[in-house]
């Protein structure tokens, strides 16, 4: 045979084999010779328990339910504004070592980083000589205070005394001057003068002495300010006493220790051992993502449902996991609008314990504005809408059963049913779709599936 001819027989063999593999391939559940001629819509489905949880069908029993007024907007998550910190260095330096990484958990207190800086140094040597002089000071002001004292003593012994002359002096003179000799007389006069002379002498150093004492504290306060100046400039807090006491090997004075200043978890670092740090540049950002903040865009034509809400309840969810839900709080609605989008800008307020939301991430917010009405309701993922009709499918056994449906008011979570379902009966909520992919058995009979009375949105 022929080379050209053997490729052709080949070629031929290897598409009939590939045909018996795709009809082999073909006939499983749902397809095959016992399908229904062409593909029906309305046909009940039944399929294995293997089928089902394959496309991962889930059914739920229709029930009362309540249905909000909701607004659907979308957002962007963004850390809390008081729970994102810097840490910077209040001295220049070079870097001598970075502890963290982006990414790590931090604990308040943690130490981060250290920092060489010859000018902490200089200021920590500055701020014991000024700490020496306002020991000296606050020595000299309690001798000062010591001395006020002790001269109103004085002054209340001298006052004393003085009174004691002068009133013995009046006794004698009251007496007359033949009672009482001239020159005992003058000698009286003499002692009760020089009492009240010794009286206001005293009068006059404890003046004084309140004079200098004052002066004395008004200069101790000046240099202790001084000192907690250069200690605040030297990243040292005033009540660190450890920082004016002699240096050591754990605490060098040349050596800027830099710590969290909360629990959270490193999300920048611009600091690397070597790096020259200048003062108050930003070497670690810190965030605490358990609660976050997130940005949303309200349209102009909305703004008023908004701003009318009767409550600032919002669920969150995110595009990549459907079964995510947080719930947040809407904290502030700008009152300036987008000169371009046209947009009121909202910002919301959600805990975030599980961290789920990142910084960045895009959500769909759930505005509610309201508790609408109670009546019969599905989830809407159990809905599948073929142009302007709504149907669900029914469960009965391992049979499914198309159900149009008339739908009502929908928030996120449930759309209200009209008609077409009453309480009780077993809808697909998961899968509704995989469903009306798969063709219809020639031979499945609806025995289970019997007609209920609607309920419409009657109350229970």
């Amino acid at each position: 045979m022929p080379p050209q001819r053997r490729m052709i027989v080949l070629l031929a063999l290897v598409g009939a084999g590939l045909a018996a593999i795709s009809v082999a391939v073909y006939a499983h559940e749902g397809h095959g010779g016992k399908e229904v001629g062409a593909f029906d819509l309305d046909a009940p489905r039944q399929i294995s328990p293997e089928t089902a949880a394959h496309i991962g069908l889930k059914t739920a029993e229709v029930d009362f339910g309540e249905v909000q007024d909701v607004l659907p907007v979308s957002g962007i998550v963004r850390a809390a504004p008081d729970r994102h910190w810097t840490v910077a260095t209040r001295t220049a330096g070079k870097v001598l070592s970075v502890r963290v990484q982006v990414g790590d958990p931090v604990k308040k207190g943690e130490p981060l980083i250290e920092i060489d800086s010859p000018e902490l140094a200089k200021n920590v040597y500055e701020a014991r000589k000024l700490e020496v002089e306002f020991q000296k000071l606050s020595l000299e002001l309690i001798r000062g205070d010591g001395r006020v004292e002790q001269l109103r003593v004085e002054v209340e012994n001298a006052e004393a005394t003085a009174k004691l002359a002068e009133a013995e002096l009046e006794r004698l003179e009251s007496a007359g001057d033949k009672a009482v000799p001239l020159n005992e007389l003058a000698e009286k006069r003499a002692v009760a003068l020089k009492a009240r002379g010794a009286a206001k002498l005293r009068v006059v150093d404890l003046s004084v002495a309140i004079k200098e004492a004052e002066v004395l504290r008004h200069q101790a306060e000046a240099l202790r300010l001084s000192r907690d100046a250069v200690l605040a400039v030297a990243n040292i807090e005033p009540a660190d006493q450890s920082a004016l006491t002699q240096p050591s090997d754990d605490q060098p004075i040349n050596v800027v220790r830099l710590v969290a200043p909360a629990d959270g978890v490193v999300v920048e670092r611009n600091a690397r051992p070597g790096h020259w740090a200048t003062t108050g540049e930003t070497l670690l950002a810190i965030a605490d993502f358990s609660a976050v903040q997130i940005e949303g865009e309200v349209p102009e034509s909305l703004i008023a449902r908004v701003t009318q809400r009767s409550s600032d309840a919002v669920r969150i969810r995110t595009p990549a996991d459907s079964a995510f839900q947080a719930e947040g709080r809407i904290k502030f609605v700008s009152p300036v609008l987008d000169a371009i989008k046209r947009t009121a800008h909202v910002l919301i307020e959600a805990p975030n314990p599980s961290f789920t939301l990142r910084d960045g991430m895009f959500v769909d917010l759930t505005i509610v504005l309201r508790e609408a009405k109670n009546g019969v309701v599905v989830p809407v993922a159990a809905v599948v809408q073929d142009g302007p009709m709504h149907f669900v499918f029914l469960k009965s056994g391992d049979v499914y059963k198309k159900q149009d449906i008339n739908t009502g008011v929908r928030d996120d979570r449930v759309l209200e049913v009209l008609a077409g379902l009453a309480p009780g009966d077993v809808v697909v909520t998961d899968g509704a779709y995989s469903l009306t992919q798969l063709r219809p058995k020639a031979n499945v009979t609806v025995a289970a599936v019997t007609p209920k009375p609607e309920a419409g949105n009657k109350h229970p």
